[in-house]
């Protein structure tokens, strides 16, 4: 409640300073590409992590980045740098299907409800990551309900050659070089890395093997023609949930004997285009992703191939400070799936083709009143049609011998199982809708407010069984969108050695999807709320400082049979805070206390499980420059070596790493 009264106090405050004073353009803007052609200001908390920020880092993986740099909260089931789910904006239970993730301006979110293969997006490739907080479903579409994350990766110049390694703790080791240079009118890049990781529990390794290049072509001074590739081939073992006993009593055992692990093979290209003219700028922008998953779990033996294209055009007319915009997205996914009855996987199970197309033409403008106050306003209509197909068989006439027996019911080829196949064309509609307002009051000073309309589809394994784990409904066509509206107001302050930033939010949102573990379904739930603070405070004295960046939220059943009840997996706190010191020049030492509140286990609808323990990480950095051109890195993780889980469900505990160390080496050319 009183998280509620001093919500509604800030919102006052804001709307009665707009009445008044006068002052220049406002929060953080980010933009549609590294190279600047077409501004959109953005009434949104926005954290930029460029590049001297993730050099300086020490992070080896985007969400170990995303979680120290921009306090995104990653939901972990592997104790491994390379797994996570993302959560923003307080999303428990498959957070990572609403938040956006743009690699080159390409969606890379995969159409069911898998993780993102961060093991082929080395943190030595990246440029820039732009996190845009809140519901931005006009501008970017599905996915983009609790927030965006743009990453934007390397291209060529007068980088030279970059060589990095780095060895730590459970056998980590990794490896990378990248070059980047010009010849006239072309810049160019390439690089190549490598990771290998034993893992912190039993049966929880992975390695990786990726290399990215590009290539721009600056056919004048306003036009640019921009060819992206990269690729990787990785493979990860699971090691499975434990209970909370085993997990307090040795936190590195595996459920399960080394035998749930996939591999995995992926590849994206986007060709991107670009031009400014008098009238104003354009932008063209096609991408593809391939993606190719072997897996074995739990005794499900599958072939997983994905395939996606994208279509994304956008002509902005008139200045950068008032515009008018039109777009429009096409995407297409494509998924098709081999479940396998035997490890060997000579005898098809069942076997699934899905396809999805998604259409959206959107409009925003943009008008500067003066060069203090800009009002946003925009709105997106969306088509989902997904082709659903989908065939399993008798199991009883599959196998050719029982034991050493032969099976009396085997049939070559074997009959269709009616109650679990499916055939149909699901077809389902979304909009957006966004108002903003953002004001400038004093030089030091930004302020905004804005609503925002939203909107997710379900995932193609939400509305659908086809993975070899069964569901009460095989094609549930009645399973909605997710739909709310979104209101938040902000400010953000920066002045000499201080900077400060408050958002306040509040999100309903009506048909939020979950998996019921008794009915065995996904369905829409009713109405859920969340209410929010995200802080951030920061002093810099150049030679010492000290930051701070909180995240608060209530989630919570606003009506229904768990009304009044918490949304499990959401703490209602997560944040850190960060000191560092350059005693000389060449040197500076940080050390950082992260937390994460207590939180209700995966779901616990009725809030009546033990919860998952809260938690603080003590870290310490040490970065030093040898030279120019020579930088070394020393950092330990969890130094009191606390217990804890990063995700738990119905029971089972997914721990977190152990104390650890990393010393990493980058050297220029």
């Amino acid at each position: 409640m009183r998280i509620q009264w001093w919500t509604a106090g800030c919102l006052m405050g804001v709307l009665s300073a707009f009445a008044g004073s006068n002052s220049a353009i406002i929060v953080s803007a980010p933009r549609l590409d590294n190279l600047d052609l077409m501004q959109v200001d953005i009434a949104a908390d926005v954290t930029v992590i460029d590049r001297a920020a993730i050099e300086s880092s020490g992070a080896v993986s985007v969400p170990e980045l995303l979680e120290s740099e921009a306090n995104v909260l990653v939901r972990g089931q592997g104790g491994n740098a390379s797994d996570g789910q993302l959560s923003m904006r307080g999303f428990g239970e498959n957070s990572q299907v609403r938040v956006l993730v743009l690699v080159d301006g390409h969606k890379v979110n995969r159409p069911d409800m898998g993780a993102i293969a961060w093991q082929s997006l080395p943190v030595g490739s990246i440029d820039k990551i732009e996190v845009i907080r809140g519901g931005q479903n006009v501008l970017y579409g599905n996915h983009a309900l609790s927030g965006v994350v743009k990453i934007t990766t390397t291209r060529g110049g007068d980088s030279g050659l970059q060589l990095e390694g780095a060895i730590g703790s459970f056998g980590y080791l990794n490896g990378s070089l990248n070059y980047g240079d010009a010849l006239g009118d072309v810049d160019f890049s390439l690089g190549i890395s490598g990771t290998d990781y034993d893992g912190y529990r039993m049966n929880s390794s992975s390695s990786a093997l990726s290399f990215n290049t590009s290539a721009g072509w600056f056919l004048n001074d306003t036009d640019v023609l921009t060819f992206r590739l990269s690729g990787s081939d990785s493979s990860d073992q699971f090691p499975g949930a434990i209970s909370y006993d085993q997990m307090q009593e040795d936190p590195t055992q595996s459920s399960n004997p080394g035998d749930q692990l996939s591999d995995s093979t992926a590849g994206l290209a986007t060709l991107l285009y670009e031009t400014e003219r008098e009238w104003g700028a354009a932008r063209f922008l096609s991408g593809i992703n391939m993606r190719g998953l072997e897996s074995s779990i739990s005794g499900q033996y599958a072939q997983n191939d994905q395939l996606g294209f994208s279509f994304a055009p956008r002509v902005r007319y008139g200045s950068e400070s008032r515009f008018f915009m039109a777009g429009f997205d096409f995407f297409y996914d494509q998924l098709d799936v081999d479940n396998y009855y035997d490890e060997a996987r000579t005898i098809v199970e069942s076997w699934a083709e899905l396809n999805r197309i998604t259409a959206a033409p959107y409009l925003f403008a943009q008008h500067a009143f003066s060069d203090k106050t800009i009002l946003n306003g925009g709105a997106r209509f969306e088509y989902a049609g997904t082709d659903n197909l989908y065939t399993e068989y008798e199991a009883s006439q599959l196998p050719p011998f029982i034991g050493s027996f032969p099976n009396p019911d085997y049939k070559q080829p074997p009959d269709i199982d009616p109650d679990a196949s499916f055939d149909g064309l699901v077809e389902k509609y979304g909009w957006a809708a966004e108002l903003s307002i953002a004001r400038q009051l004093s030089e030091p000073l930004n302020v905004f407010a804005g609503y925002d309309r939203v909107y997710r589809y379900p995932t193609l394994d939400e509305a659908a069984a086809y993975q070899g784990y069964p569901l009460s409904d095989p094609l549930n066509e009645n399973l909605d969108p997710e739909q709310g509206n979104n209101f938040e107001i902000g400010a953000k302050y920066s002045h000499k050695n201080w900077n400060a930033s408050l958002t306040a939010f509040y999100l309903m949102l009506e048909n939020e999807i979950t998996y019921d573990d008794v009915q065995k379904l996904n369905y829409n739930l009713g109405e859920t709320q969340r209410l929010g603070l995200e802080t951030m405070l920061q002093w810099d004295r150049g030679w010492y400082g000290a930051g701070t960046v909180w995240n608060f939220v209530q989630a919570e059943f606003a009506d229904g049979a768990y009304k009044g009840n918490t949304v499990p997996l959401v703490p209602w706190a997560h944040g850190n805070f960060k000191v560092w010191v350059a005693p000389v020049e060449l040197l500076r030492l940080g050390m950082v206390w992260s937390y994460v509140s207590e939180q209700y286990q995966g779901n616990d609808f009725d809030n009546v499980w033990r919860k998952m323990d809260a938690y603080g990480l003590l870290g310490f950095q040490a970065d030093m420059m040898i030279n120019k051109n020579v930088q070394i890195i020393v950092s330990m993780q969890n130094l009191l070596d606390e217990t804890y889980a990063t995700s738990a469900y119905s029971g089972g505990f997914y721990p977190g790493s152990g104390r650890s160390f990393r010393v990493g080496m980058r050297v220029k050319f």
